[in-house]
């Protein structure tokens, strides 16, 4: 890779350009260029470092493997040099920097409020960014730079590769229902008879919807055909307050309505399943000093979380 000196700020552009669109002609229109352009920058980058980064198909574009190697280090290196840029610019105050964060529905309503408020206290002008979502979508932008850290669970082996993860805390998964609901009765709730009726539960490939399959599978049991399968706590909530269904979720993103009787938990003395939470970052970056001290604040909220008592 003799041309590593000659590539240019253009060439990272144009490769994370095509990696966010998976198509040519919308990467061009994103960077107000021409598609025989970006092409031309493609072509030029892949000489320069003598190697296939993009594959074209009458489906789009998608980048091989080196591609994706390089993305990883495009992206932070681009979103890094803005956040200089930002620091040293008259027109912005030299301590306003942007930080995206990646959580989990789940860390989203317990542990990042708290937390962005802790760190606003020393970073007033700071600009926060929060996209939730699910887990492997949320390492899949960390991966690509367009995130700065993660709150989550812990991923697959597999899907680690190139991150380091801090474990926080164990959160357990509940059963909630509206309040009245049959199942509601005080007594112990067999794990047949949620099966009879609807149910809310995470799609397929995320953490909590292997714990939940498991937990069933450890009965006898599989998913009943009446569910809704869906990562938003909205929907979710104003689903079950107004129907029979039972809502299989994380405690932290139920934990206000259970203290406000808006929902109840259904006592299912089986269903212990806990998971990890946790901060997920890239173990090639080194954090700006904004980051780190949003770390930090981060850490003590949730520290905070784990000593403190859970919701009945």
């Amino acid at each position: 890779m003799s041309g590593l000196g000659r590539v240019k700020l253009r060439h990272l552009q144009c490769l994370v350009a095509i990696a966010a669109h998976r198509h040519m002609g919308r990467a061009a229109e994103s960077l107000c260029i021409s598609q025989p352009a970006i092409s031309k920058t493609l072509t030029e980058l892949e000489s320069l470092l003598d190697t296939a980064l993009v594959v074209r198909s009458r489906r789009g574009a998608a980048l091989t493997e080196k591609g994706l190697v390089l993305l990883g280090y495009a992206g932070s290196s681009l979103r890094t040099l803005r956040e200089g840029l930002d620091q040293i610019s008259s027109a912005v105050r030299s301590d306003v920097v942007t930080i995206a964060i990646g959580t989990l529905p789940t860390v989203a309503s317990t542990v990042v409020p708290r937390a962005v408020q802790l760190f606003k206290q020393s970073w007033p002008a700071a600009r926060l960014s929060v996209r939730a979502g699910v887990n492997a979508d949320l390492l899949a932008l960390l991966k690509r730079g367009e995130l700065d850290l993660v709150l989550g669970r812990l991923a697959e082996p597999a899907e680690m590769q190139g991150l380091s993860y801090e474990h926080f805390y164990e959160e357990e998964l509940v059963l909630v229902a509206r309040p009245g609901h049959p199942l509601a009765v005080g007594h112990q709730v067999e794990p047949a008879a949620v099966l009879a009726y609807p149910m809310v539960i995470a799609p397929v490939g995320t953490a909590i919807r292997h714990s939940v399959d498991l937990f069933f599978l450890r009965h006898g049991l599989g998913i009943g055909r009446d569910t809704v399968e869906t990562v938003s706590d909205t929907f979710s909530r104003a689903y079950v307050c107004s129907s029979q269904a039972v809502w299989v979720i994380a405690i932290g993103v139920v934990e206000e309505d259970l203290r406000t009787g808006r929902l109840v938990r259904l006592p299912c003395v089986a269903l212990n399943t806990r998971a990890s939470v946790g901060l997920t970052l890239r173990s090639d970056v080194v954090p700006s000093r904004a980051v780190r001290a949003l770390l930090d604040s981060v850490r003590q909220v949730a520290a905070q979380r784990a000593a403190g008592a859970r919701p009945s």
